[in-house]
C-alpha cells in the first residue's frame, strides 16, 4: 500500500503539472477533443481525470484465496490467512477513504450535476432517505468507514474456518453473505425445507471484502456499530476492533457469544493491542454505554485456538 501511495502522489504531481502547463496557455486547464480543437476543463472535470488515473493506477490483480486445506502446520496456517487478509483489507479500506475524501470535498452549494448524481447513487446504496445534499453529505460520512483491520481478519477467519469452507473455496465468500435470488450463490446443504436465500458468490475475494464492509456500514442491524465508530473518532481515539465489535449483536443468532469468540480471536492472535483496563468495561467514557450489552451470567471470553475444520455447511 505505501508502494501505491507514492505511485499515487507521483500521478497526482505529473497529472498537476500537465493541468498547470495548459492553464498558462489558455488561463485554464484545457485538454484536446477527439477532433483536436483545445476545450476547457471546469474543476469538476478535472478532478473527474485525476480520479480516473489514481484508479487505473491503483488497479492490482486479485490473488486466489490459497489452498488452506494443504497447509496442515497450524501456526503456518494462521500466519498464511491473516497475510492474505490484510491485503484484501488494506485495498477495501483504501477505497472507503478515497470515497469519504471525495465527499468530504463536495460544497453542498455548489454541486456539480456530477457530483448530484453521485450523492443521490450513495444515498441509494447506502439507505439514507434525504434528499438535501448538507444532510446527504452528513449522513454518508458517519456510514461510510473503514473497519479495523483486526475485526476483519477475525471474523474471515470465524465464518471462513479459516479460509478452509465450502464457501470460500467455490464461492470466494469469506464472510458468508447471503442473497436472495435463485442461482446467485451456493446452497447450503443445511437449509430449512421453504427458504431461499444462498450464500452469494463472489467473483474474487476482494469482492467478499468489499461487500462486508459495506454492508457493515450501511445495513440497519449495524447502526450501533456506527455509532460506536463515530463517539469514538469524535473524542480523537483509535477505533478498536474490540470497541467496533460490540455492534456486531446482530450478525449471529449467537448474540453476544458470537461477539466473545470474535473478542477472542482478535486477542489470542494478538491482532491488537489488548489492554486488561479497558474503558468499555467501565461507565466513565463517552462512549461506554455504546460496548456495553447485557450478556448472560455463563458467557466468556475464552481463547479460541484451534482452526475450524473445513465445513461443507
Amino acid at each position: 500500500m505505501r508502494q501505491h501511495g507514492a505511485l499515487t502522489g507521483l500521478v497526482l504531481l505529473l497529472v498537476g503539472a500537465f493541468l498547470l502547463k495548459n492553464a498558462e496557455k489558455t488561463d485554464q486547464p484545457s485538454e484536446l477533443d477527439s477532433g483536436g480543437n483545445t476545450r476547457v476543463l471546469s474543476s469538476a472535470n478535472m478532478a473527474a481525470r485525476i480520479s480516473q488515473v489514481i484508479e487505473s493506477t491503483f488497479y492490482t490483480k486479485v490473488e486466489p484465496i490459497p489452498d488452506f486445506l494443504a497447509i496442515t502446520d497450524v501456526k503456518l496456517k494462521k500466519t498464511t490467512f491473516f497475510n492474505y487478509l490484510k491485503k484484501l483489507t488494506e485495498v477495501a479500506n483504501y477505497k472507503i477513504l478515497q470515497l469519504r475524501a471525495e465527499i468530504k470535498g463536495m460544497n453542498p452549494q455548489r454541486l456539480t450535476h456530477r457530483q448530484v448524481q453521485l450523492l443521490n447513487r450513495l444515498s441509494q446504496t447506502y439507505k439514507i432517505k434525504a434528499t438535501n445534499p448538507v444532510e446527504q453529505i452528513d449522513l454518508l460520512l458517519h456510514k461510510v468507514g473503514i473497519i479495523p483491520e483486526a475485526m476483519v481478519l477475525a471474523q474471515a477467519a470465524n465464518e471462513s474456518a479459516w479460509g478452509t469452507s465450502r464457501f470460500a473455496i467455490q464461492g470466494n465468500n469469506l464472510f458468508g453473505q447471503w442473497c436472495f435470488s435463485l442461482g446467485c450463490g451456493l446452497v447450503p446443504s443445511g437449509r430449512p425445507d421453504g427458504a431461499t436465500y444462498e450464500v452469494l458468490r463472489f467473483k474474487d475475494p476482494q469482492a467478499s471484502v468489499d461487500a462486508y464492509m459495506r454492508n457493515l456500514n450501511r445495513h440497519y442491524r449495524y447502526a450501533n456499530l456506527r455509532d460506536i465508530r463515530t463517539c469514538i473518532a469524535s473524542e480523537n481515539e483509535t477505533v478498536t476492533a474490540r470497541a467496533l465489535s460490540a455492534g456486531l449483536i446482530g450478525y449471529s443468532t449467537r448474540g453476544e457469544d458470537y461477539i466473545d469468540e470474535i473478542r477472542s480471536m482478535i486477542r489470542v492472535n494478538k491482532l491488537e493491542a489488548w489492554q486488561q483496563s479497558w474503558w468499555g468495561n467501565s461507565n466513565q467514557h463517552p462512549c461506554s454505554k455504546l460496548v456495553n450489552f447485557e450478556r448472560p451470567k455463563a458467557a466468556t471470553e475464552n481463547p479460541v485456538q484451534d482452526i475450524t475444520q473445513s465445513s461443507n455447511n
